[in-house]
């Protein structure tokens, strides 16, 4: 079940090429899962192919995926099978393409908001005009999941580890929208242009609830009979240390050093030479709260009155 949600992680990258869009609304209600159902057609095809030629056996026997089981059967060792590594590079490069690109703006995005420390490193774009902060971070990151672990488990360990903190978060969002939902009714606000299914929403909880629990209960070989040569939890652990590390590092950042050295966090708009606004939280000490909020709106943007006489001082000294 990991494998299989984990094929279908690229169908969220479309979501972040909204803005490139003409008519996002209206390309998304229907691509999004006329795409999906074209997909699942093509990998039902893919392993009806692969059964077709191969055993059930063989290809659990085979130290090799089961396309190159499929290659060697039909076209045999000569270079027609060996062409199947130039198409799983190429396959694997368009994945990698997409998933840069929208990750790197979900990166900038975030630290654009001020969620994260040094919101200039997000979101700078020279010399090439795209943010290389993201890509640098998410190069690091790869770099370091492809040679940490053991190498014959890297592949394994890094989808495992990838794919049940992104279950938390989908479980988590699939409860927001329901929550936004019924607020929108109580409040009496029209229906959304963009709206997911009630049984997309429904099998989307079902199916997350189901992701976090189940992994959770051993192999039939036992401790160590998953995909990988140890302990076939171990991204379980990880994967929840990681989450309750950030967890950790926002309630030091946001509640206890504010409440420690006598401050509390507000929200300023920052514009660099280059034209990207981002939002930075500043440090107001307490005594100073009541004339920040009085010269700030809520987005942290100089009000007129206060911009007004910060130029008239200007102008006297």
């Amino acid at each position: 079940m990991v494998k299989i949600i984990f094929s279908y992680a690229g169908y969220t990258n479309a979501f972040g090429l909204v803005n490139e869009m003409t008519n996002p609304t209206k390309t998304l209600r229907w691509s999004a899962p006329s795409s999906l159902i074209v997909v699942t057609i093509l990998y039902i095809l893919v392993n009806v192919a692969y059964f077709s030629v191969a055993s059930r056996e063989d290809i659990l026997s085979s130290k090799q995926i089961a396309a190159a089981v499929f290659f060697q059967n039909v076209f045999g060792t000569g270079g027609a099978s060996r062409a199947l590594n130039v198409l799983i590079c190429l396959s694997a490069f368009g994945n990698l393409v997409a998933v840069l690109i929208n990750m790197s703006r979900l990166l900038r995005e975030t630290g654009r908001q001020g969620v994260l420390p040094y919101p200039k490193f997000w979101t700078y774009t020279k010399p090439f005009g795209t943010p290389l902060g993201p890509y640098v971070f998410i190069w690091t990151t790869t770099l370091i999941m492809i040679l940490a672990p053991p190498a014959g488990d890297a592949f394994n360990f890094v989808v495992d580890l990838a794919v049940y903190p992104g279950n938390v978060f989908n479980l988590l969002l699939v409860v927001g929208v329901v929550f936004i939902r019924r607020r929108r009714s109580h409040a009496g606000l029209p229906r959304p242009q963009y709206r997911a299914w009630d049984i997309a929403i429904a099998f989307a909880t079902l199916t997350n609830t189901y992701m976090l629990i189940a992994p959770w209960y051993p192999p039939l070989k036992g401790a160590h009979g998953g995909d990988v040569s140890f302990w076939y939890g171990t991204y379980l652990v990880v994967g929840i240390a990681l989450l309750l590390l950030c967890g950790v590092y926002y309630y030091v950042w946001i509640k206890v050093l504010p409440r420690v050295k006598g401050y509390e966090l507000r929200q300023t708009v920052i514009e660099y030479e280059n034209k990207s606004v981002v939002h930075h939280l500043v440090k107001v000490p307490k005594a100073e709260i009541a004339r920040w909020d009085e010269e700030h709106d809520a987005e942290g943007k100089l009000r007129r009155r206060a911009a007004h006489d910060s130029t008239d001082s200007q102008q006297v000294f």
